[in-house]
């Protein structure tokens, strides 16, 4: 386990500063292994179906790992795989049941708000301030709830990883029942994490726009070959890119998730135990 995590762990839920730098130790102590098997996962994401459930698969193992490293209980990558493996096709599911939720969560909001937008402009007429500030509330309050159910099922593939006779479906409920009254403090998690990870999007954004200013100007951007060009040109970017963040991200939701078992079943008590014996 990083330092003082373990001491952090004991004294109570840990800090956003915690679970950022700790997960960003995991993944320096362990780059060559975990960058290597994002990239590996990401170059899956070409095959498709069950490439995809490849790298659903694989984005579980590093989690499985980093969970390893964070326990005290460290796993070779082999080892690691053989639990991992066996489960592939109820991590693609879900994620298939998650994407889902996040979109139906969008469409259902997207209702509301067009609904609330024609009844307020049913009520105030042609007050286009107004309206307009109505409408502001209203999609403001629906990012709220829809940056909350995506800190409810942030960690779903980690139930499914580490424990045993879990589905697709029984893997969202218990991540949704984990993350039960740790949302707030989740979410500024997931907002650092996304200011750690920017500089490299920043990076790969430049990159495709200089790409795409130089093919322009080359070959036109009406050419039916500009398509082609740019974006063989650019997949390696985004999926070295991809590939260098993603363990971040997995390490982050493995020490997300051993926190809050430690606080709501005493999971870190239960592992010392077992260790002693």
């Amino acid at each position: 386990m990083p330092k003082n995590l373990s001491s952090a762990i004991q004294t109570g839920p840990l800090s956003v500063g915690n679970v950022v730098s700790a997960s960003l130790r995991i993944y320096r102590d362990h780059f060559k292994s975990y960058f290597g098997l994002a990239l590996i996962g990401y170059l899956w994401l070409l095959v498709p179906i069950y490439g995809w459930a490849k790298y659903s698969a694989i984005s579980a193992l590093i989690s499985r790992l980093a969970f390893g490293e964070v326990s005290e209980h460290p796993e070779t990558v082999s080892d690691a795989r053989s639990q991992v493996n066996p489960r592939m096709w109820s991590f693609f599911g879900a994620g298939i049941l998650t994407s889902l939720i996040f979109f139906g969560a969008s469409f259902v909001g997207g209702i509301a708000i067009a609904i609330l937008g024609a009844g307020a402009g049913a009520i105030f007429g042609q007050n286009y301030v107004i309206i307009a500030a109505f409408l502001v509330v209203a999609v403001i309050a629906f990012f709220i709830i829809y940056i909350r159910i995506i800190s409810r099922l942030l960690i779903v593939e980690l139930p499914l990883a580490m424990e045993n006779n879990l589905t697709a479906s029984s893997a969202i409920s218990r991540s949704w029942e984990l993350t039960k009254g740790s949302v707030g403090r989740i979410q500024w998690i997931v907002f650092v994490g996304i200011l750690v990870s920017l500089p490299i999007t920043i990076v790969v954004q430049i990159i495709a726009t200089i790409v795409q200013v130089v093919l322009s100007a080359v070959l036109g951007a009406e050419s039916g070959i500009f398509y082609l060009v740019y974006y063989l040109l650019i997949l390696p970017f985004s999926f070295g890119s991809g590939a260098l963040v993603t363990p971040f991200w997995q390490a982050m939701k493995a020490i997300i998730y051993y926190d809050l078992r430690s606080r709501k079943e005493g999971l870190g008590l239960q592992m010392r135990d077992a260790k002693r014996k």
